[in-house]
């Protein structure tokens, strides 16, 4: 049963994206991972997808995104193992020149990029996954990667990316041991 907190969230996550929609960002990314828990025996998994509706390209080699998204979370823990964080996320890509060493291994279809995310609030459902523990239901989401977009034949660019993506309340409240998803494959499309 879903909370009026949670419900909060979620309407507020939908209507930003609405509000925004006229902009002419369109990424839909969706992925999947999981790893080791740093400094515990637990082990995390995830999925989740995300929708960028905002993009800003302050020059050929940086652009910067706002979206939400939606990521669960479970861990091999026997209780505590389930939870799903909403968030809305500031994103900056980076894109190498066109005359380096990173893209001389990418073929010209593909444009290599970097991107992170950091302090995209987000409501997450439990206070606790395994033995992380969380003091409330909010947390900030930070996510880091590397990625290369592909051009296709159409109007649209495929995304393949491996990132990091972490949760915590940047010690705001006393709980907050972080929870870490080390390898995250992010696939996609921006049209």
């Amino acid at each position: 049963m879903i909370k009026v907190s949670q419900l909060r969230w979620v309407l507020f996550a939908f209507w930003l994206a609405m509000f925004s929609s006229s902009t002419t960002a369109d990424e839909l990314l969706f992925n999947f991972g999981g790893g080791p828990q740093v400094g515990s025996d637990q082990n995390n998994r995830t999925a989740g997808i995300d929708y960028s509706f905002y993009r800003h390209e302050r020059s050929m080699r940086q652009e910067f995104l706002i979206g939400v998204s939606y990521t669960y979370l479970s861990s091999d823990s026997a209780d505590n193992n389930r939870m799903y964080a909403i968030s809305i996320y500031p994103q900056l890509s980076f894109y190498p020149e066109p005359e380096t060493w990173i893209t001389s291994f990418a073929p010209r279809w593909a444009k290599p990029f970097f991107y992170v995310r950091a302090l995209a609030p987000s409501y997450i459902s439990a206070d606790k996954l395994g033995e992380r523990q969380q003091a409330h239901d909010f947390a900030f989401q930070a996510q880091i990667g590397v990625g290369v977009i592909i051009s296709t034949r159409k109007n649209a660019e495929a995304i393949i990316a491996l990132s990091w993506k972490h949760f915590s309340n940047a010690n705001l409240f006393d709980e907050n041991d972080g929870i870490d998803i080390p390898f995250v494959l992010n696939f996609g499309i921006r049209f």
